[in-house]
């Protein structure tokens, strides 16, 4: 036999083995998937349960558990405070004992909003805005300048304003 016989052959051998093994794999039926066991649950019996965790002053433990929380926290409150006061300032609304924006801040930041209104209206911010808005801006308060700058920062940054000029500083 020549070598060109033994490779006929061995084709034809391999050819028979792939085809049985695709009558055998049709022959076998589908079955449906499998569920898994559900996992065993523990039995316990009702009264060892109960006494075995059963806390004896559960009074006691609570106040225990709120002195550590206080004294672990205790250093952060003052955080929490201020942080409670600068977001009810940045949102406009006055906080305990704090007093009424006066007129010369609300004609300020009207003044400034339409600064802001015009230059969004135009695509652009120049430096003539800039110049119009720092004559206003000493008698805005912090809140209403940090507003405004989030307002103008946040039109350039999503692109709804270009600068063609200086940005303002307040």
């Amino acid at each position: 036999m020549t070598s060109g016989q033994y490779r006929l052959a061995l084709a034809s051998i391999l050819l028979v083995q792939i085809s049985g093994f695709v009558l055998l794999w049709m022959r076998i039926p589908a079955a449906p998937p499998r569920s898994l066991p559900a996992p065993a649950v523990p039995q316990i019996m009702p009264g060892s349960a109960r006494s075995a965790v059963r806390i004896p002053q559960d009074q006691m433990l609570r106040q225990a558990i709120q002195s550590v929380l206080k004294q672990e926290l205790a250093p952060y409150l003052p955080q929490l405070a201020a942080r409670a006061r600068m977001r009810r300032a940045a949102a406009g609304a006055p906080g305990v004992g704090v007093a009424p924006a006066n007129p010369a801040s609300r004609r300020a930041m009207q003044q400034s909003d339409a600064i802001v209104d015009r230059a969004l209206a135009s695509g652009v911010w120049t430096n003539a805005d800039s110049a119009a808005l720092l004559q206003v801006a000493p008698d805005l308060s912090e809140s209403q300048r940090e507003k405004l700058l989030d307002r103008i920062f946040g039109a350039i940054n999503t692109q709804q304003m270009k600068p063609a000029g200086s940005l303002p500083s307040l």
